[in-house]
């Protein structure tokens, strides 16, 4: 009997092994623990903490990670949050389309669910359709993908890519990976904003990709609108190799919902103020026309180096604006032929030779296009 309960062990033991992910410990120089992460921190690798401080990895040994701080980090101006007006209904502003869907589909949360993973359908799909539900309330169209992409493996994110290209067909103004941390302590993301038990939201971009810099400047945007509204909300943001499939957009983030230690129901608490961020700073501190123009436009690849996205609606169509290019221009030509009548009528002694005079030379000024070419006088 004994024999049997030990070989059941060195079968089980294994198996919740693998079912967590490895965490490496991030310490700044002096050993002073900053944070934990589930992805394999590498040299390069830059963090932003909470405080708004600016690490780079230096060292990586093991499980651990060395920090060597580079200073603050200046994010970026959204002092029109306080004069904020209410933005334009999406019939004014046109389509506000933000695309989200799961790369991990067995994410769950073991205090609320029971289970670490779930190999059906992780408790993360829960996440991802609260954070779509808040964001349409706001006047967002938002799309949570249900397409599961199991196994909770190396492959996963190549999986989830064929999701996230269906996705782009709709030209969304941002794509969001939504998970959930595997780090153990919960104390990492347990927060109260507002007398309300929530969850910490940390952000991950991708650096291996050539949007990484546009992604960065969305995730500092997101943390610059949270830290005036909802302070505390965004735990920080790790940019680490790799890509998580931002390669494909210029505004795609990974967002770590919690952690599978934390209750669900503090990660549904923080969505409503994730949706009202993440829409501040897509939509937010511009108004009417020109709130379109400006969002379609970063979309368009017109800011931010920026390269995906839909055009520019205010922008005059070709047709239409070549149109009243050229009525400007004929009614230049107008005046001036009329001038050259009078001169011509002057110069030839008689109003018939002025005008044949005048028609040539307006000819030779357009080209052609408004009178006889000088060469068909002749024919």
């Amino acid at each position: 009997m004994k024999g049997l309960l030990l070989a059941l062990l060195l079968i089980l033991i294994p198996l919740h092994a693998d079912a967590e992910e490895q965490v490496w410990t991030l310490y700044d120089e002096a050993g002073k623990k900053i944070t934990a992460i589930c992805h394999e921190p590498a040299q390069g690798d830059e963090y932003v903490g909470g405080d708004n401080r600016l690490y780079e990895v230096v060292k990586v040994s093991g499980d651990a990670a060395v920090l060597r701080e580079k200073g603050m980090i200046r994010l970026p101006d959204v002092s029109w949050i306080e004069n904020e007006e209410r933005a334009q209904p999406v019939s004014a502003l046109g389509g506000k389309r933000i695309s989200l869907y799961c790369t991990h589909s067995d994410e769950s949360y073991e205090p609320s669910d029971g289970l670490y993973s779930d190999d059906q359908r992780g408790s993360i799909y829960e996440v991802a359709g609260r954070l779509a539900e808040e964001l349409g309330g706001l006047g967002a169209e938002a799309e949570a993908s249900d397409a599961l992409h199991h196994p909770h493996d190396a492959g996963a994110y190549r999986r989830s890519r064929q999701t996230a290209v269906q996705l782009l067909k709709r030209a969304p103004d941002a794509l969001l990976d939504i998970h959930r941390d595997g780090i153990p302590d919960p104390d990492e993301y347990a927060v109260t904003i507002g007398g309300s038990k929530a969850s910490k939201i940390r952000l991950l971009v991708g650096r291996g990709n050539q949007n990484m810099e546009a992604n960065k400047d969305f995730a500092l945007t997101v943390k610059a609108v949270a830290d005036k509204v909802y302070p505390g909300l965004i735990k920080d943001i790790y940019m680490g190799k790799g890509a998580f499939n931002q390669d494909l957009y210029p505004r795609a983030l990974l967002l770590e919902c919690g952690t599978y230690t934390l209750e669900k129901e503090r990660v549904m608490t923080s969505m409503p103020m994730m949706a009202d961020v993440l829409y501040r700073a897509l939509y937010g501190g511009v108004t009417g026309a020109a709130g379109a123009s400006d969002t379609r436009r970063a979309a368009s690849g017109k800011a931010g180096g920026e390269t995906k996205g839909e055009p520019d609606p205010s922008a005059v169509p070709a047709a239409e604006s070549s149109k009243g290019g050229f009525s400007g221009v004929a009614a230049m030509v107008l005046v001036v032929a009329l001038g050259l009548v009078v001169y011509g009528a002057a110069s030839a002694g008689s109003f018939k030779g002025g005008m044949k005079k005048a028609g040539r030379n307006v000819s030779e000024m357009t080209g052609g296009l408004i009178g006889k070419k000088p060469e068909d006088e002749d024919k």
